[in-house]
């Protein structure tokens, strides 16, 4: 079931990041999506997964990933949103994020692989990663607390 919001993708980003670090209950709240614990969980890791939610704009985030240290979860922790449906070009993100650097690059093996863009923040770490299969359009975006 798709849940359906008027925020844009920026102020479910921002709502995300102001409630850093991440769990369960937050990610619910921020995305008013159910959140299930599925199969990716072990003795030292829990996984929690939400989505589609679509936004304003026709931005959706088709599934939202979110791991968490069993250890220390308030450092430990990251969550992916997986971005589809209408485009957010790279000069929007770019222009919105300043003191993004490339961290990361395709190596030829996929065209799911991506660029990726990266800063440190004092909660932690932000990256947005676009694929070589829509290489001008948002594909992932990272939050991850300092652990990660």
């Amino acid at each position: 079931m798709t849940t359906e919001l008027t925020l844009d993708l920026w102020a479910v980003l921002s709502l995300l990041i102001g409630q850093t670090p991440l769990d369960a209950p937050k990610l619910a709240s921020a995305l008013q999506s159910p959140v299930v614990q599925r199969d990716i969980h072990n003795a030292w890791t829990d996984g929690f997964f939400a989505g589609p939610v679509t936004l304003a704009e026709g931005v959706r985030i088709e599934e939202a990933f979110l791991r968490m240290s069993r250890r220390d979860p308030s450092n430990a922790w990251g969550l992916v949103l997986k971005i589809g449906g209408s485009c957010v070009p790279r000069a929007e993100v770019l222009r919105r994020h300043e003191g993004l650097a490339i961290t990361g690059h395709p190596r030829g093996g996929s065209l799911n692989e991506e660029t990726v863009w990266s800063r440190p923040t004092p909660w932690g770490k932000l990256t947005f990663g676009f694929a070589e299969r829509r290489e001008d359009c948002l594909s992932t975006i990272l939050i991850a607390g300092p652990a990660w």
